[in-house]
């Protein structure tokens, strides 16, 4: 069976928690329930594997056997940030289509205007280099 490798959409901000840059990463038809003491939120119809890196990220969310995810897979590779962050101290969580990204900063400082302009994807850098859709 063929996977759908999907990039998802993603938008940052650093005014939700001090100290973090959060990345707010959409994935349509996530599906969630609580569990556990604490109810925390879980993925229902997916699996979420984030790896945190000193100045990178990936995040791959790979559907379930069954579902609106089904033989979907959403990459998010961020190959270079604008900052260095603590990679043990990010974290993540899961909501209804999307996932939330925390990022610790190394540095109390602004990420501004950097954000704006978005993170550098691994996407970019295979159209930079021609292995893109052309």
């Amino acid at each position: 069976m063929a996977t759908n490798v999907i990039t998802p959409s993603y938008a940052c901000d650093e005014k939700k928690k001090d100290g973090f840059v959060r990345v707010i990463v959409g994935i349509r038809n996530l599906t969630t329930t609580r569990k556990g003491i604490k109810l925390v939120k879980k993925p229902d119809n997916a699996e979420v594997n984030v790896t945190f890196e000193e100045s990178s990220l990936s995040l791959i969310v790979t559907g379930k056997q069954k579902g609106e995810l089904k033989g979907k897979t959403f990459e998010l590779k961020i190959k270079k940030l604008p900052h260095e962050i603590n990679s043990t101290k990010s974290y993540y969580e899961v909501d209804e289509d999307r996932v939330l990204l925390f990022l610790k900063k190394n540095e109390d400082k602004s990420w501004y205007p950097e954000l704006e302009s978005g993170l550098e994807t691994a996407e970019e850098e295979e159209e930079d280099q021609g292995g893109g859709k052309g």
